[in-house]
């Protein structure tokens, strides 16, 4: 059993705490208060001051796709449908071993900035191994693509067959398998109703790319616009299949039974009061990437309405090719900036860890610091902190490089300059 203590706690569930302190024992929290308290419950427990540092949750990311790198800036278009086509002839270009260096590095750079657990959308397979090799928490889902209606079949047992060897390969870790149809756009119908069924039958978690861009939503309500003409060409669709239509992506969904899966929708930003409605009876939850949405020009999501409707929000880098960085720190601040008047710093860092947790499904595990849960935690420096605004200047100040630790489920895997390998 073991106290950490630091200058500054912030157990996210409960106000800030000064002077505060952990007590962890195999691996779990047991209990959380001020310094004094804690002491005083466990007199016989070893001691670890943390001098001048804050104690919070691990981050958690809860979209990223690590294989993916960044794009050349000559070929890194800021409109949507450009973007993707880039992004689809650059990974065309990008070898598997070229991807797994990225994942890995992903991965390095996720660590030491304080994430501890992720929502990973793999479409090579290798971001998988060196999550596990790290340590880390989180769903690693299988994406799954295919316009094609009489290739579905395939694709699907494709799908079916690597989500078996992937939960084969992450058994007894902290990493579960998902199961992620790429985005509406991107698979026949066939295909998004064989993932329905796969999801039904497995119990894989599922997520999906929704109500990402004026694009989309204008494909799926008039089957016209630049998915049609120039994103299937360039992927060799020149006779795209039949699609039904909807008032909106969300409806659009909900009328294929896609919302039934409960999945996690990434990036949401074209929704509106009646689609707001729809996610909440059927359960969904919301990935927020705000620095991807600005730079691609697709909007702003309207996350204070989503969590007045109680959805479930939290933040996600993307990938490199949209974002600047895997730094979750910057993306609470993107989101505050999005949202300026409309969302508080303390709602900022809910959703970089409490509501991460939630969107992920792993909120009675991790995402607060409480007595009972596992003890995933990170100290960051805290000389920014002031007592007037705790939460403000910690979200204000605090940059990745001022983690100092990362521990997921009680064991070190980030002690400032060394990634510690998993046993």
């Amino acid at each position: 059993m073991r106290i950490l203590r630091a200058r500054w706690l912030f157990p996210v569930a409960t106000p800030p705490i000064a002077d505060g302190a952990v007590a962890v024992e195999a691996g779990r929290i047991i209990g959380v208060g001020a310094r004094a308290d804690v002491e005083a419950a466990w007199p016989d427990a070893a001691g670890w001051d943390l001098g001048d540092t804050a104690l919070l949750p691990g981050l958690v990311n809860c979209h990223t796709h690590l294989e993916i790198g960044p794009l050349p800036p000559e070929a890194s278009p800021e409109s949507f449908v450009p973007w993707v086509v880039r992004l689809i002839e650059a990974r065309r270009a990008t070898s598997d071993t070229a991807q797994a260096r990225t994942a890995e590095a992903g991965v390095q750079a996720l660590l030491r900035s304080g994430t501890t657990a992720v929502g990973e959308v793999s479409t090579a397979g290798q971001s998988l191994l060196p999550l596990l090799r790290a340590g880390l928490r989180g769903v690693v889902y299988r994406e799954v693509l295919g316009l094609a209606p009489e290739a579905a079949a395939d694709r699907l047992a494709g799908a079916r067959a690597d989500t078996q060897a992937m939960r084969a390969t992450a058994d007894g870790s902290l990493l579960t398998i998902g199961l992620s149809p790429h985005s509406p756009y991107a698979l026949s119908e066939e295909l998004l109703r064989g993932c329905a069924g796969l999801v039904a039958r497995t119990g894989v978690a599922p997520a999906i790319h929704a109500a990402e861009s004026p694009e989309e939503s204008e494909f799926l309500t008039t089957g016209e616009g630049p998915i049609l003409r120039s994103l299937y060409p360039a992927v060799g669709c020149l006779d795209p299949p039949p699609r039904g239509r909807a008032r909106s992506v969300v409806a659009y969904l909900a009328g294929l039974g896609v919302l039934a899966w409960r999945p996690l929708l990434v990036h949401a930003v074209h929704v509106d009061e009646a689609d707001c409605r729809t996610m909440t009876r059927c359960g969904v939850r919301v990935a927020h990437c705000p620095r991807s949405n600005a730079r691609l020009s697709r909007g702003v999501a309207p996350v204070p309405r989503l969590l007045e409707h109680g959805i479930p929000v939290g933040l996600g880098t993307d990938s490199l090719a949209s974002a600047s960085s895997l730094d979750l720190w910057d993306e609470m601040r993107a989101a505050l900036a999005a949202h300026a008047g409309r969302l508080d710093p303390s709602a900022a860092l809910e959703m970089g860890t409490l509501g991460g947790a939630r969107a992920l499904g792993m909120a009675d595990r991790v995402g607060s610091l409480e007595a009972g849960k596992d003890a995933d935690l990170i100290a960051v420096a805290a000389r920014g902190v002031r007592a007037a605004d705790p939460v403000g200047s910690l979200v204000a100040e605090v940059q990745g490089q001022d983690v100092l630790l990362s521990l997921i489920a009680g064991k070190i895997r980030y002690n400032r300059t060394e990634v510690v390998a998993c046993a």
